[in-house]
């Protein structure tokens, strides 16, 4: 009844899902269940079958669900948290390991019809995982099969600091050689983002520039503020070949979002949480942000003009940020740029301040341990998830352009049944 082209594939690769030798003209409903061991995530359409009793998620709209438009992968775009999921909880995977679904075909009497598992794989299979553990210095390599050399991108964490593969992992399917790290609140690093020096950052561009696989393009991709501090490393290494900031904020604040330079704590304008918006109790920061970044001086600014004219940027805000004004954010940073004579590529999105990969659940709020609050970071569901789908390319067509084409991943022997491992299925 049920089948799926791929049942094992990669995170940002599309399938096809279709039914058929169904009844003529009845409805059917298509229901996603992602297991996660903290509360699953799900979704639903309802779609009524052809004249030939099939259907087919590529040509076929939903009648009701938790998606409402034509789109094969709308089940995944618009996954959600289930009710036993814990309120302001966040999908963790800072392993990188694959995301486990199970599909079901539900008949209108509520009967399952079919059943399929799925799986979809954040890192490629034949992309080798090198860990990197020192003394105060931790981080992952993922390099494509061969011997390179091979262009590279750091993936610059943002305000959690420590090591997260996500990001890493997906890019090297693209065939990059990508590297991630950790700079705080892991193992022997300091606890406190304050207590950091921004020199750690430059040691780890410099320990990827050592590595006889990389082709010496590198470029920075950053996110939140991991963004910032990819722009702020530009001002620090003329060698760089690109810089991605994917809603980072035009500058560092106290007292969450600063570090220390030559030992020194950084200059920044100060935070002020008393123009705090609260709305059914999630965080809403936005006017804080447009506050902060209105007093910024020469002192408390990045030093666009010290950036290497050879360095193009990407800037990628969202429109519907409840953290920053993106759309005032994103044209700072870009007039920032423009001025001091950079390229500068400016994509304004449809999203909230939280973007990560793609087919990644969608996220509005999250409790953060380190202010102790839920922030909230704005975007609808499906809309922000559609837009994750074409950001993720062309993303990866700017680090083409200016870091060089890698050479493609060969395909991997793909499973032809999956099975759910307990590890994945949920304990709540």
């Amino acid at each position: 009844m049920l089948h799926v082209d791929k049942v094992d594939s990669l995170l940002a690769e599309k399938i096809q899902i279709t039914a058929s030798g169904l009844n003529k003209f009845q409805c059917y409903k298509f229901y996603l269940k992602l297991h996660y061991e903290y509360g699953n995530y799900h979704s639903y359409c309802i779609i009524q079958s052809d004249e030939f009793g099939n259907i087919d998620l590529r040509k076929s709209k939903p009648i009701r669900g938790t998606y409402d438009e034509i789109d094969e992968m709308g089940l995944f775009l618009s996954i959600q948290p289930s009710q036993e999921h814990r309120y302001g909880a966040y999908l963790r995977n800072h392993l990188a390991n694959p995301f486990y679904y199970t599909l079901e075909l539900i008949s209108e009497s509520e009967e399952v019809i079919d059943r399929i598992n799925l799986i979809k794989r954040w890192c490629h299979p034949l992309v080798s995982q090198i860990n990197i553990a020192e003394p105060e210095f931790h981080g992952t390599i993922f390099k494509p099969p061969g011997p390179g050399p091979f262009p590279c991108i750091i993936d610059v964490p943002g305000a959690t600091g420590n090591l997260s593969n996500g990001h890493a992992s997906v890019l090297s399917a693209s065939g990059f050689l990508v590297y991630t790290f950790a700079y705080y609140d892991y193992k022997d690093l300091p606890k406190k983002l304050q207590d950091v020096d921004v020199e750690v950052f430059s040691k780890h561009i410099r320990f990827v520039q050592s590595l006889p696989y990389c082709s010496g393009k590198i470029g920075l991709y950053g996110a939140s503020l991991g963004g910032t501090i990819a722009c702020f490393l530009a001002t620090k290494h003329p060698e760089l070949s690109a810089v991605v900031s994917l809603n980072g904020p035009e500058a560092f604040y106290k007292d969450t979002g600063s570090m220390k330079e030559n030992g020194k704590t950084m200059e920044c304008e100060t935070y002020n949480h008393k123009s705090t918006t609260l709305i059914n109790g999630i965080v809403k920061q936005k006017d804080n942000f447009l506050e902060l970044f209105n007093k910024l001086k020469p002192e408390t600014s990045i030093k666009w003009d010290t950036i290497s004219k050879n360095i193009p940027f990407r800037i990628v805000s969202a429109i519907d940020d409840w953290l920053l004004c993106g759309v005032t954010n994103g044209l700072n940073m870009r007039n920032h740029l423009q001025k001091t004579g950079h390229f500068v590529e400016m994509d304004f999105i449809f999203c909230g301040h939280m973007v990560f990969v793609p087919y990644y659940p969608f996220q509005a709020f999250a409790y953060n341990k380190y202010v102790r609050v839920s922030l909230g970071f704005g975007g609808d569901c499906t809309i922000s998830s559609k837009t994750k789908e074409t950001l993720w390319q062309r993303n990866i067509e700017f680090f083409k352009k200016y870091l060089g084409i890698p050479p493609n991943v060969p395909d991997y022997p793909r499973k032809s049944v999956i099975f759910v491992p307990d590890s994945a299925k949920s304990k709540m």
